[in-house]
């Protein structure tokens, strides 16, 4: 007779979430690393969170190998207790990833927040998930004395009651989704509030609204966190198991996913699929664009940035910052600077034409040759006088 198992689900789920995590998460450090050359405190976490991630997939793995997603009846005493064990084990690796991961889509905000209440925000829903997650993780590591009682019941001990796992995870998973949209919501008023053309901000929403996916699997979730009642433990939590699984692959890719558009850009422009080459990313000690820099005293009066790496030019194209700059700005404008819209593009394609060997980010921030020739002609056209003087 056929034995019933639901291991194999668990595996596919577990197996495509890690290669689309690890991918991700290798594109993020080549851009972070490579391209952009700021590799910052979300990166860092992110990288935790994927190595727990890998941990968590693993013990999964051996637990679906002595029995998780099967009937007690099935399993010989021995294979029951391997894979308690190693269910155990996965309580912890989870809170741990959703921890770090949490904290790097935190991070990735504070790039583009220019508001001190908007920082406020991101810094309470961080400490909430750490607090929430730290909570949770030591209750589940403390919750039988000794530890091996939950997996080994032929010994001394005892264990809380699973009303309180029940309880906290619920609690937990609140606040997790609280926490997921409140990151997915606040980045759409940022971007909108942003000075960048209307069809940057509509292909930019979709990307940070990826921090709200892993909200999903939390609230699929909450019909089967009962199960942990069920004495047939290793077949009725194979759900919890899934969707805990999807929860943290999605939210390692969604986190990674939001970085990579200075690679698409570039890859775009390469590929000639664009007229414009990707969009600086301005770190420490680099100078800040006027149009950004004017924005950013002006719009944003009475706020403080982050300190930090941090830039609005993380999310702009090249041709907006010339296209929002004013034609008269001489009452403002530092001495030996350009000061009207012709002066400006000219002294943009001669920065951009000498270039600079030591800048990290140049691949990111010259014009394409065709749109410099173009726009050489037009200034040639422009500057050129008749005989009468005029031009």
């Amino acid at each position: 007779m056929a034995v019933d198992s639901r291991g194999l689900e668990l595996q596919a789920v577990a197996w495509t979430l890690l290669v689309t995590a690890i991918v991700s998460i290798s594109l993020r450090i080549y851009v972070r690393g490579f391209i952009v050359k700021n590799f910052g405190v979300d990166d860092w976490s992110m990288v935790a969170a994927i190595a727990s991630f890998i941990l968590f997939v693993t013990c999964a793995l051996l637990g679906v190998r002595y029995g998780t997603g099967r009937h007690h009846r099935d399993l010989k005493l021995e294979d029951q207790v391997k894979a308690l064990k190693y269910w155990w084990f996965c309580y912890l690796w989870y809170c741990l990833t959703m921890i770090a991961s949490k904290i790097s889509i935190g991070y990735f905000l504070l790039r583009i927040t220019v508001r001190k209440i908007d920082i406020w925000i991101i810094y309470g829903v961080m400490m909430i998930t750490v607090l929430t997650g730290v909570v949770f993780f030591f209750v589940t590591l403390l919750q039988c004395i000794p530890i091996s009682y939950f997996w080994d019941r032929g010994q001394p001990g005892k264990c809380i009651s699973i009303d309180v796992i029940i309880a906290l995870t619920y609690l937990y998973s609140v606040f997790s989704v609280i926490c997921d949209f409140t990151f997915a919501i606040l980045p759409v008023f940022l971007i909108w509030m942003l000075n960048m053309g209307r069809k940057t901000k509509i292909a930019l929403i979709p990307i940070v609204l990826m921090a709200c996916v892993a909200s999903c699997a939390v609230v699929v979730r909450f019909a089967y966190v009962k199960d942990f009642k069920n004495p047939d433990f290793l077949w009725a939590t194979i759900d919890i198991a899934i969707w805990s699984t999807t929860e943290q692959g999605l939210a390692i890719t969604a986190g990674s996913l939001a970085t990579l558009r200075p690679l698409f850009r570039l890859a775009a422009s390469r590929l000639g699929l664009s007229n414009s080459a990707p969009s600086g990313i301005v770190g420490s000690g680099q100078r800040v664009p006027s149009a950004h820099r004017d924005w950013d005293q002006n719009a944003c009066k009475g706020s403080r940035r982050h300190p930090g790496p941090f830039s609005l030019t993380t999310l702009m194209y090249r041709d907006e910052e010339h296209a929002e700059v004013e034609p008269s700005e001489s009452a403002d404008s530092e001495p030996g600077q350009p000061t009207n819209a012709l002066d400006k593009k000219r002294a943009s394609l001669w920065k951009s034409s000498r270039g600079d060997a030591g800048d990290s980010e140049e691949e990111l921030t010259e014009d394409s040759p065709k749109q410099a020739t173009w726009d050489d002609r037009q200034v040639k056209v422009l500057t050129t006088r008749g005989p009468d003087g005029n031009v």
